[in-house]
């Protein structure tokens, strides 16, 4: 019987993953290569107004001196963790229906909404290995550093979403805090600059920034360079665990009331 519960569960999940998968994109002409587009749109941006507009140069050390990939190297894993996150907090309400069934498992939910946009983001990714190999950045043994990041911000980002989602029922302003949240802590994420120029500015608070070590992790994995060192890799772990592991505690208890509020 559990093999059977659990084949069932993986089955659901699949189901609802490439549900939202299709619905992301249903009635459109290019359908999933908006996938691709979206992402090298706000990579034509923010190269203009940081690398033309303001003049942002990277220093000798980074590992390439081509900015659209320095920048796409940190774009994608943000946009991975954000949207993971902001579109988690509104699936309770959006699945209702079947949440209001008894033995509808909601908590696959979330990691539905973690795989549907997971799948966007591995075609963006490997849009951006292409790129990088153009450029003189063939895939090498440390690519294996990707997985190392991509791992734990899945799970940073689904617990993260737990907890949003579980909340977003009882406190219809939570999607919006969030939002706002979101966008400070893109900021406060060395995403368009080298970290170095991020430390006056943030200090402390990028030392405790577990998206600071996945955007390393990824541009060392993609483009060479140094990663992360090991305490920065264990806080990205540790910040993924944890709050994978409150999230889900916090859906499981939250999830008794839903049908009442629902």
């Amino acid at each position: 019987m559990p093999v059977t519960a659990g084949r069932a569960a993986l089955h659901l999940l699949w189901l609802l993953a490439l549900r939202d998968f299709r619905q992301r994109y249903s009635g459109s002409v290019l359908g999933w290569l908006w996938g691709v587009v979206h992402p090298l749109v706000l990579l034509a941006v923010f190269t203009f107004v940081f690398r033309h507009a303001l003049g942002a140069r990277l220093p000798p050390d980074e590992a390439t001196d081509v900015y659209p990939l320095f920048l796409m190297a940190g774009l994608l894993p943000w946009l991975l963790f954000s949207e993971t996150v902001s579109r988690a907090a509104t699936s309770v309400a959006e699945f209702s229906a079947l949440i209001k069934r008894s033995v509808f498992p909601s908590e696959v939910v979330p990691v539905a909404i973690f795989l549907s946009t997971a799948c966007v983001h591995l075609i963006s990714l490997a849009v951006l290995v292409a790129a990088a190999a153009g450029f003189g950045h063939p895939p090498r043994p440390g690519f294996a550093l990707l997985a190392l990041s991509f791992v734990p911000l899945g799970l940073f980002g689904t617990g993260l979403g737990w907890f949003a989602a579980a909340l977003q029922v009882y406190l219809r302003d939570t999607s919006q805090v969030l939002s706002v949240l979101l966008v400070a802590w893109f900021w406060a994420t060395p995403v368009f600059l080298p970290e170095s120029m991020y430390r006056g500015a943030f200090g402390v608070l990028l030392d405790w920034n577990p998206l600071r070590s996945a955007v390393l992790g990824y541009r060392s994995a993609l483009l060479g360079g140094a990663g992360p060192d090991g305490g920065q890799f264990a806080l990205l772990w540790l910040a993924g665990l944890l709050a994978a592991a409150v999230g889900w505690r916090f859906f499981r208890r939250a999830k008794l009331g839903f049908v009442d509020v629902l």
